[in-house]
């Protein structure tokens, strides 16, 4: 629509002339643009600049009225004999007094408006899963807790949608919230959920399923969806930026404007969206760097738009590795008993090794030093030159601490002054080490097994050797496994009540 209102009000001395083809579906007119002096058909041009796609119409009613039969050439190619009416040309001065009424009453010559009104279908919303990298406009913006982006990879899709939904289904609609129809916004149809209704006038309030936008619309003006765009999810999705905030309680106007011109809303700029994780209340946080390697957040809080919203060490959490269930050669990163083995596959260790390493190395690299680490503290720990992943288990005299290196799953004993601070680009992929308990041992008494088989592991299963472990199923956090390898080395499980009274008393000491 402004595209439209661009080209046309481009010269106000260049006449155009309107050629009334007919009705299609809806009631409303299909019409052509052709210069009156040099007869350019503006939308073949538009077509021949790349700017529009093409469509065919179908024509429920032409224009016969005093008209004369000519050629019509489609925005497809095809040659058409259709009736067309003279050119209407209309000054500046004569709209001011032009009485659209006998145009509104289109509607009145169609058999839709006295249809039944139709409750619309419910259509998902789209979402961005977490753990992902897209590359994505952002198309709407309300603040930088509340924008919406849209993959490059949907494009074709949104024009396919965006074309379908022009010739609009006849009929009336019934607003229920949370079901979808057509809502006009900037003279386009977009596909709308329905999410609030006004109990004192027929208007609706509509959420933009492939905008991001929300309108209000009379519910005489909604329209039903074609069937064939209703399968298909939102194309846009709600997401929050992270590590900036508001310089007050609220985003300011003026903080709001400086934030459309840096994500370019609405424009043609595209992000690398990553870092991508679902927040306690819920919202999808993300990451913006444009295609020049800028973070955006950062960007905005060296401009002054925004403040940094920097996040202390006890809102870190690491997201703990899964395995695909089935039959498979895993790699063994630890084993400390029976019931807590540590495995991987080996696309995660060379993801680790690849990506996460990498990353790692170069956060610690400009990260603040650990100067109080507490207990459960995750941090960036380096051992041997290496900078991991860890959590602070024990402190130790002459300033050491015990840590857990979660990605190898190893405990080791480290300087001070070998910690950083960790940052919330450090913990968004999952932790490497998967912890695994064989199936024949769930339920079994846990420290006991330890007791038994943790100075024995080591020489049952090779580190980092690989072993063909059989994946059972994920339950409440505990990846149940076979091994049948390690399960005939281990033997019979069952202790004898010697045994077992000699392990209860050593762990009475």
């Amino acid at each position: 629509g402004q595209l439209m209102r661009e080209i046309v009000n481009a010269d106000t001395e260049y006449k155009l002339g309107i050629e009334f083809v007919g009705q299609v579906e809806g009631g409303r007119w299909l019409v052509r643009m052709k210069g009156i002096e040099d007869k350019e058909d503006i939308g073949q041009l538009l077509l021949e600049g790349g700017l529009v796609v093409s469509k065919e119409d179908k024509l429920v009613k032409t224009a016969t009225n005093g008209v004369e039969e000519m050629e019509v050439v489609s925005t497809s190619g095809k040659q058409d004999t259709t009736a067309i009416a003279e050119p209407l040309i209309m000054s500046k001065e004569s709209l001011k007094s032009f009485d659209p009424s006998p145009v509104t009453k289109v509607e009145n010559l169609t058999p839709a408006a006295a249809a039944t009104p139709l409750m619309g279908p419910k259509i998902l919303r789209g979402v961005l899963p977490a753990n992902t990298t897209i590359i994505a406009g952002v198309c709407f913006m309300e603040t930088p807790n509340k924008f919406y982006v849209c993959s490059s990879a949907c494009v074709d899709q949104f024009m396919s949608i965006l074309s379908s939904s022009q010739s609009s289904t006849p009929g009336l609609v019934d607003p229920v919230v949370g079901t979808c129809c057509l809502v006009m916004d900037e003279d386009c149809w977009y596909r709308a959920e329905v999410v609030k209704l006004s109990s004192q006038t027929p208007t609706a309030t509509l959420f933009l399923l492939d905008y991001g936008k929300t309108v209000t619309s009379p519910v005489s003006a909604l329209r039903p969806l074609p069937s064939d765009v209703v399968s298909t999810p939102g194309l846009v999705c709600q997401v929050a930026l992270r590590g900036v905030k508001p310089g007050g309680k609220e985003w300011a106007e003026e903080e709001i404007a400086g934030a459309l011109l840096v994500m370019d809303v609405g424009g043609e700029t595209q992000f690398k969206v990553e870092d991508v994780q679902v927040d306690e209340d819920g919202n999808t946080v993300v990451s913006l760097e444009d295609m020049d390697g800028n973070d955006v957040a950062t960007l905005m809080v060296e401009t002054g738009i925004a403040e940094e919203d920097t996040k202390t060490a006890e809102d870190l959490k690491l997201i703990p590795g899964s395995l695909e269930p089935g039959l498979q050669q895993l790699l063994v990163l630890s084993a400390v008993s029976p019931m807590e083995l540590y495995l991987c596959s080996q696309a995660q260790f060379l993801n680790f090794s690849n990506t996460i390493v990498p990353m790692i190395e170069k956060a610690a690299s400009h990260a603040d030093p650990v100067l109080c680490p507490r207990e459960g503290d995750i941090v960036l720990a380096c051992e041997d030159q290496v900078w991991y992943r860890a959590i602070v288990l024990q402190l130790l005299p002459t300033s050491t601490v015990r840590v857990n290196l979660v990605d190898l799953a190893i405990t080791t004993t480290v300087s001070m002054d070998k910690l950083r601070s960790a940052v919330f680009g450090t913990v968004k992929d999952p932790v490497v080490a998967v912890s695994c308990c064989l199936d024949s041992w769930v339920g079994e008494n846990k420290k006991m097994a330890m007791e038994k088989w943790g100075d024995k592991m080591q020489g049952l299963v090779e580190q980092y050797g690989e072993i063909q472990v059989e994946v059972i199923e994920t339950c409440e956090g505990l990846v149940k496994v076979k091994i049948p390898q390690l399960e005939q080395k281990l033997g019979k499980k069952e202790m004898s009540r010697a045994e077992m009274l000699k392990i209860k008393l050593k762990m009475k000491k």
